[in-house]
């Protein structure tokens, strides 16, 4: 599933070790600003709400079973693939 991060928590609490919680954040906040003014999809207004919204949800991160920092798309889904397989095989 991709749910926020209350969803996550909820999930969690619900299924215990029978669930693998993954929280996947950006390198910085900066960082994660800098590629929503590069994709052009959202005025500035929006931004800082969905800035706000991720400092908020950082504070979530220690409630999750592993962290991904997704500061590279492609080392960030192989990390995600592998937690995955690895934990559908134990």
């Amino acid at each position: 599933f991709d749910v926020d991060v209350a969803g996550g928590v909820s999930i969690k609490s619900k299924f215990g070790n029978d669930a693998l919680a993954i929280f996947i954040k950006p390198p910085s906040i900066d960082a994660l600003k800098q590629r929503l003014i590069g994709r052009a999809t959202d005025n500035s207004e929006d931004i800082t709400t969905r800035i706000e919204k991720a400092d908020l949800e950082l504070t979530y991160e220690d409630k999750f079973d592993v962290t991904i920092i997704n500061d590279n798309l492609t080392e960030a889904k192989k990390e995600i693939v592998d937690l995955i397989s690895k934990f559908i095989n134990n």
